[in-house]
């Protein structure tokens, strides 16, 4: 039994300009065309998930931010923001 991929056929409409790159990047690197927007497309999705990685660790933090903030800034945890005074500690 093959292993070949799944191969779907799609139509794009790009610049000339772009087509020529395209085209001029694929001969010089001896690939397809199809085969050099796969690659392109690989890069993309890593990218997407790299920075889809960094947005949800960046609303951890301001979710936790938010959590920590309550913990900290109370009438509770104020009387140790001088405690070197509460511990007798001398200044340096």
């Amino acid at each position: 039994m093959s292993t070949l991929p799944l191969t779907v056929e799609k139509r794009f409409a790009i610049s000339s300009d772009r087509m020529d790159r395209l085209n001029q990047f694929a001969i010089g690197h001896g690939i397809s065309e199809d085969r050099v927007v796969e690659k392109a497309l690989d890069i993309l999705f890593s990218l997407t998930e790299l920075l889809d990685e960094n947005a949800e660790r960046r609303g951890f933090a301001l979710l936790s931010e938010n959590a920590l903030r309550q913990v900290w800034d109370n009438d509770a945890d104020a009387a140790y923001d001088n405690w070197r005074e509460l511990y007798a500690v001398p200044a340096r």
